[in-house]
């Protein structure tokens, strides 16, 4: 009876394996716009080194962020970087969702889909790596209109800066 039971729980423990990466992945990612797009409506937005930020994005990514923040308002960055809009109606959170991961340099890129108007979505790929043992948004791509926002261009960036300085 007691190798039947050891058998039993064996068997179990076997079939019940922790959540692989890919599973994380996209947890952390779901988890981080649905806490993002509830907050994005609300003024002021969520501060970029939040607790709540500092969980789900990159500390460079952050800090890049930050550096743009302070640069007067260019073209190049007139859309908010984890959504690509300008502003986002709350009855489109619904809609949202993830789809296939993809390995990619040792981290993984996530697709997602926001909900827009008409019943639409747009496509982004959320890129993530591993910091402090958690997978974390370092890198956000609009796929639907295939762009990104520049704001790792540290010479765009410079160049932004030097022009407002002269002015």
């Amino acid at each position: 009876m007691r190798i039947l039971a050891m058998l039993f729980i064996t068997l179990l423990t076997a079939c019940t394996s922790p959540r692989t990466d890919d599973q994380k992945a996209i947890q952390q990612v779901t988890d981080f716009y649905h806490y993002y797009l509830s907050t994005f409506m609300s003024s002021p937005p969520p501060a970029l080194q939040s607790a709540e930020m500092r969980r789900y994005v990159a500390t460079d990514t952050l800090k890049q962020l930050e550096i743009i923040s302070k640069l007067p308002e260019p073209d190049i960055f007139n859309v908010d970087y984890f959504t690509y809009s300008q502003d986002y109606d709350p009855a489109w959170i619904a809609a949202f969702k993830t789809g296939d991961i993809r390995d990619l340099m040792g981290g993984k890129v996530v697709d997602v889909w926001l909900g827009i108007q008409d019943g639409k979505h747009e496509h982004l790929a959320a890129y993530v790596r591993l910091e402090e043992n958690k997978w974390k948004i370092y890198r956000v791509r609009d796929i639907s209109n295939k762009f990104e926002s520049p704001i790792f261009d540290n010479f765009t960036i410079e160049n932004i800066r030097t022009n407002s300085m002269s002015e």
